[in-house]
């Protein structure tokens, strides 16, 4: 392994340490929030008003500051005379005063936002409902935009632990919340109705005070970074246009992308009630991305600041070899966490999910593995698009998110069609078919921009990593089948669960050594090392 691969796994080692403990934390958030509603008009309810901050920060701060900063600050902190304070004043001032300015329009629009993304047929308890928890709920967008702020700051400076660990810190007060409202108040709260003004500050203020934490807690590392921030106006003339020109592009590709969301979520509003809606399919996309952010997020996070060195330099050898670097990584990890949810579902959702029915911890599981069918092709789209991100091109990007976002969403439509029961896997499938052609035509665009890019390595790394997965599936399948003629309990799934995800995971990295898959040492040695010093010092090393 060479010493950038070696940094590089060390960096993503770190960051998904963090991002195991975020999204273990997480996954519990999920079945705390499952419990309190169910499959219910007011999870959904729920659902919407949740995903509101978060589909404003994707819009902004997820997609715009992530593609814009980390590039910007590399570039002025190589090429200004001042190390790029300057210019990282002014882009800082002007990134926090345009999120100002959208958090306070957002929540001033909450019943225009929560009336475009449910169904016209909705109850209107169920609207004032989802309302009601916006209006708590929006705030978060500042803080998410803090938080991507003051992240990619220190991502720019090469110091990647506290961005994947704050979130911790988040998921520890939302839970504390949640929790409250169990012991207080119950769970299977589903009527729209039955929510009181308490209940609803309760619930939204946990999610808000959450986010507010992980952001505010990134000012502590930056300090003794040796960051100083001073507010800094005037942006005329300061060399911000090409920042500027990137994230116009930027946020017109996340346009479209939410646009497709919406038509996914008046999609998912429209079922009848006790189907599978959208609070279960953002329960099911929860654990589609937790192998996504634990993985991919994490390598490409490292990954970014050399590919934007790199681009910065105008060493396209170096940029290739990231990028491939990267894409065999991501699908080293993804194929058999694919493969083994395709098997494994059921038993998973049921072992999370324990308090709710065994029709609902299914509905659930089947839509996750639907998604999954694009899990290994998202990361690789995710890998490419960082790239282009890397060369300041923002244009490509939003054409392949317009292919992603019209394949997704003309599926979903199509799903109005379909059975209320199977809408939802449906919507899932759209969504894994988008992200496979996406992802093709990525590679072939990033090619056609470097003048060639070599893949026959990713595509040989990809074949042995599915033909190491067959000897795990095989158990892996034994231990579904034991499991359902022993009635699947959750006692049943949870040992199937562990013996057969197990027992594929030992023999999938054996099968993957003895097919010489090089790479796969990348992944697993910082995870070990780590493992050692555990038990060595007693403590996880800082």
């Amino acid at each position: 392994m060479t010493t950038s691969a070696g940094r590089l796994a060390r960096h993503s080692a770190v960051m998904a340490a963090g991002s195991f403990v975020s999204r273990l934390l997480g996954v519990v958030r999920s079945v705390m929030i499952m419990t309190i509603f169910g499959r219910s008009l007011a999870g959904d309810a729920w659902a919407v008003a949740n995903m509101l901050p978060n589909t404003i920060y994707l819009l902004l701060a997820g997609g715009v500051l992530n593609a814009v900063l980390v590039p910007q600050i590399t570039k002025a902190e190589k090429h200004h005379e001042d190390g790029g304070r300057d210019f990282i004043d002014r882009l800082l001032t002007l990134a926090l005063l345009a999120l100002l300015v959208v958090t306070v329009v957002c929540v001033a629009a909450a019943p225009l936002l929560v009336r475009i993304f449910m169904d016209g047929s909705s109850v209107p308890e169920q609207v004032a409902l989802a309302v009601s928890f916006s209006y708590i709920a929006l705030p978060a967008i500042f803080f998410y935009g803090i938080y991507t702020i003051l992240g990619q700051v220190l991502n720019a400076r090469e110091r990647f632990g506290w961005y994947m660990w704050s979130p911790v810190l988040c998921n520890i007060v939302w839970i504390a919340g949640l929790g409250w409202f169990l012991v207080h108040y119950g769970r299977g709260v589903g009527a729209p109705s039955a929510y009181s003004p308490q209940m609803i500050w309760l619930l939204g203020g946990s999610l808000l005070l959450g986010v507010a934490a992980q952001a505010l807690v990134l000012i502590v590392p930056l300090y003794r970074s040796g960051f100083r921030y001073t507010p800094r106006f005037g942006w005329r003339g300061v060399g911000l246009g090409s920042a500027g020109r990137v994230a116009m592009w930027t946020f017109a590709a996340l346009v479209v992308t939410q646009l497709g969301l919406i038509v996914q979520s008046r999609v998912l509003t429209s079922v009848d009630e006790g189907d599978t809606g959208k609070l279960p399919y953002d329960t099911a996309f929860l654990l589609f991305m937790t192998p996504h952010g634990l993985i991919t997020v994490s390598l490409v996070t490292a990954l970014f600041t050399t590919m934007s060195q790199a681009a910065s330099a105008g060493d396209t050898p170096a940029l290739r070899a990231n990028v491939t670097q990267g894409m065999t990584l991501t699908t080293i990890a993804t194929v058999p966490i694919m493969i083994v949810t395709l098997v494994l579902g059921p038993l998973l959702t049921r072992v999370l999910y324990p308090l709710n029915s065994v029709q609902t911890t299914d509905a659930i599981a089947y839509v996750a593995m639907a998604m999954m069918l694009g899990l290994p092709a998202f990361g690789i789209y995710y890998v490419l698009q960082r790239g282009f991100y890397a060369m300041e091109d923002a244009k490509a990007p939003f054409y392949l998110q317009v292919v992603n976002t019209l394949v997704a969403a003309v599926v979903a439509v199509g799903c109005l069609w379909i059975s209320s029961e199977f809408r939802a896997v449906g919507v899932a499938l759209g969504q894994a078919l988008s992200n496979v052609v996406a992802a093709v035509l990525a590679v072939v665009w990033f090619a056609a921009r470097l003048e060639g890019l070599p893949m026959h390595g990713v595509v040989r790394t990809t074949v042995r990593v599915l033909v190491a997965s067959i000897p795990g599936m095989i158990v892996a399948v034994a231990a579904l089948l034991v499991a359902e003629w022993a009635g699947a309990g959750w006692a049943v799934s949870l040992a199937a669960l562990v013996i057969g995800g197990g027992l594929f995971m030992v023999l999938y990295v054996a099968a993957a050594r003895r097919m010489r898959v090089r790479e796969l040492n990348a992944v697993l040695d910082p995870i070990m090392r780590r493992l050692r010093g555990v038990r060595k010092d007693g403590a996880t090393p800082a």
